[in-house]
């Protein structure tokens, strides 16, 4: 079997990922052929970072305290919203560039 035909695929119980098997592309949404092999969610998966940017004259002339501002908000909103819990921290850092 190809390579590209494996991929990883969530296990989703209720709102919360669970685990993780490896499903066969050939055989939609089956985990190894219908036997399921669940394994820990991977370090990899469990930290989740990104990069915004903006081509808004106005917001792109904000002062980097604004955009720490804005990124503490967001923060705030995660830890406080229905997936809170689901989340060991975070935090929200924003890069003079």
């Amino acid at each position: 079997m190809a390579a590209d035909m494996i991929s990883q695929r969530c296990i989703v119980v209720g709102n919360t990922v669970t685990g993780v098997c490896t499903a066969n592309m050939a055989v939609a949404m089956r985990c190894d052929s219908g036997k399921v092999q669940l394994v820990a969610v991977p370090a990899n998966h469990t930290s989740i970072e990104g990069t915004l940017s903006t081509t808004n004259i106005i917001m792109a002339n904000w002062s980097r305290a604004m955009w720490q501002d804005v990124s503490n908000r967001a923060v705030r909103m995660l830890a406080g919203g229905p997936f809170g819990s689901h989340f060991f921290s975070a935090s929200g850092n924003v890069d003079g560039n």
